[in-house]
């Protein structure tokens, strides 16, 4: 269809010819589709060269934080570094740099829950936070931070650390609170805290044990409802043992009253 002047437009009736359509249609289609395309991938390479430098720059302060808390001879300042290595673990984005250096947070972590100075009882508290944030953050490690830890509170013998590994699994049970990913986990730390109760002998690890044990009832009842009976005996054994403390009859009494 051709317009007064020669060219080509549109018929009387305001219809675009063939020719036209396609060439409009072929620039107009094609263009934006390409762009977008294009804009993707840009911005694809841009998130993997920004997260390439995220990484290493949160694997170097971890190591460069487990060094420091491990050789540095001044309290105040392992103390400075240990709550730096809790801001890490609670708000690093790539989980990836505290699974490739595990084994290393929790020997470090370890070796301080372990030091025998009285005057380190606020560093000590502070890695058993730091062991227990660790297997929140890491819910798909948690099934081998968890038996980590019952395995190291089976195998010590000081209960002033075995009161903080079971410190450790508090604030793990605490910050995971009813998360799924724990699930399938919690049926172990079920049975392992029962063990633990079954076989301690001093007031404060029955009290930490139990504080983890009712956070397990309260997020997790059917896995702790298997266990309810064998806990309530050994509870009531505690209560009307008129050898222990007021105190603890009547934190006892409590606890078989929540």
């Amino acid at each position: 269809v051709y317009d007064a002047d020669g060219g080509h437009g549109e018929n009387s009736f305001g219809w675009k010819s063939l020719g036209q359509e396609l060439r409009i249609n072929d620039v107009t289609l094609d263009l934006p589709s390409f762009q977008h395309g294009h804009r993707a991938l840009a911005a694809k390479d841009m998130r993997k060269s920004q997260d390439r430098p995220q990484a290493h720059s949160d694997e170097s302060r971890l190591a460069n934080l487990l060094r420091r808390g491990s050789r540095e001879d001044d309290r105040d300042r392992r103390l400075a570094t240990l709550k730096q290595m809790r801001e890490l673990i609670v708000h690093s984005e790539k989980k990836v740099v505290l699974v490739k250096q595990l084994d290393t947070i929790l020997s470090t972590l370890n070796d301080i829950l372990n030091e025998s100075s009285k005057l380190l009882h606020e560093l000590r508290q502070e890695a058993a936070c730091c062991m227990g944030l660790l297997c929140a953050a890491l819910s798909y490690e948690a099934e081998k931070i968890f038996k980590w830890m019952f395995v190291k509170f089976s195998s010590c013998s000081k209960d002033e650390v075995k009161l903080l590994y079971l410190v450790a699994v508090y604030k793990a049970l605490e910050t995971a609170g009813e998360k799924k990913a724990f699930s399938p986990v919690m049926q172990l730390v079920m049975s392992s805290l029962q063990s633990i109760l079954e076989n301690l002998d001093t007031p404060e690890l029955l009290c930490q044990s139990v504080k983890c044990i009712l956070l397990v009832a309260r997020c997790y009842p059917h896995v702790f409802s298997t266990n309810f009976r064998d806990t309530v005996d050994i509870l009531v054994g505690w209560h009307i043992d008129h050898t222990q403390k007021q105190s603890l009859t009547l934190q006892g009494s409590g606890w078989l009253q929540s």
